[in-house]
């Protein structure tokens, strides 16, 4: 089967929605199409391709693409571009007419670029504004009800007199320990908020673990009357953004922080 001929069967068999990524590991090759982009198909080496990769992920995807190549197993990694719009590819290696491809849909995780920055941040804190948090989960689920993934969503609780100090402690927390594929939102005064995807509850445990000690050693001496982490998991707790977004509200509990 030509190339040309692949491409077009596998464009065929992805949603419409959907991008694909293709590589011919004898030669090196990778054909690509983004259809929220330009919608047009476009072949470079893979050499070309990784160098178009965010340097901060890059090896990530390397270390997922060889995995995936030398063990043939699933291929599944997020990676971005930019920080503006993060991707998830989920393909698998397969042999057609005795030659070895990777085939692999890709989606977007995030929301594509706002120009309106008043839409795209809180204006006090710089995070993610709560109506695109809520934009965020809508398309959350819908990635997980077509790719039978789970997600979840973190939410800290805090009540402080000097609360924009709190909030940035919190916040920087956050980023520093959360994946660079997550969301984080001030969702509302005196609460931040977090999407993370492709997170099981038997993930959770560690992630909870890591962030109540780093919260633990940087709000030391600050003043705070109280700090609540909770955590609400789809599809466990609900097939809608309201239901979802209310078991974040009856699943919290205070955090020791001393």
């Amino acid at each position: 089967m030509a190339e040309i001929d692949l491409v077009s069967f596998f464009h065929g068999i992805v949603e419409a929605d959907s991008g694909y990524w293709l590589l011919q590991p004898d030669n090196g090759q990778v054909s690509v199409r983004y259809p929220w982009q330009d919608g047009r198909s476009e072949q470079l080496s893979l050499e070309q391709w990784l160098e178009r990769i965010d340097v901060r992920c890059r090896a990530a995807f390397q270390q997922a693409l060889h995995t995936s190549l030398q063990s043939q197993q699933a291929f599944f990694c997020h990676y971005c571009h930019s920080d503006d719009e993060w991707l998830r590819i989920h393909g698998m290696p397969v042999e057609i007419q005795q030659q070895q491809y990777l085939l692999a849909s890709v989606l977007p995780l995030t929301m594509p670029v706002i120009n309106d920055e008043a839409k795209l941040r809180d204006p006090q804190s710089g995070l993610l504004s709560a109506s695109l948090f809520r934009e965020l989960l809508i398309q959350a689920m819908r990635l997980s009800q077509r790719n039978h993934e789970p997600f979840a969503i973190l939410t800290l609780h805090y009540a402080s007199n000097d609360s924009s100090l709190v909030c940035a402690i919190v916040a920087k927390v956050l980023q520093e320990q959360l994946r660079r594929s997550d969301s984080i939102a001030q969702f509302k005064e005196g609460e931040l908020i977090a999407l993370l995807y492709g997170t099981s509850r038997g993930a959770v445990s560690t992630v909870a673990s890591k962030l109540s000690s780093e919260l633990q050693r940087q709000l030391e001496g600050v003043a705070l009357d109280s700090l609540k982490m909770g955590w609400a998991y789809y599809p466990e707790h609900g097939d809608n953004v309201d239901t979802l977004l209310a078991h974040r509200l009856d699943a919290v509990e205070a955090l020791r922080l001393s």
